[in-house]
């Protein structure tokens, strides 16, 4: 399964790309969090479980840096109904 990763950042650009995986994500968002200089953030990223278990329940993931920006994390299958 894809997964759509959208990034908001607090100086008003936005980023959107889909991945393979949630490992794929989830290494994106450390480059992005050691780009903005936030190691603090590192260590509450949440592991690819709870990430699959919190997809599984929901149709999508959203958390906040400390620096305003924030992530949204969709399953490509809430797409799948546009073509």
């Amino acid at each position: 399964m894809k997964y759509f990763l959208f990034v908001k950042f607090n100086s008003g650009l936005m980023h959107n790309a889909f991945y393979k995986n949630l490992r794929d994500i989830l290494e994106s968002v450390k480059q992005l969090i050691a780009d903005e200089k936030l190691d603090k953030e590192a260590k509450k990223l949440p592991s690819i479980y709870n990430l699959k278990k919190s997809l599984n329940r929901n149709d999508d993931y959203f958390w906040q840096l400390s620096n305003g920006t924030w992530l949204h994390i969709q399953p490509q299958k809430v797409f799948e109904f546009i073509k």
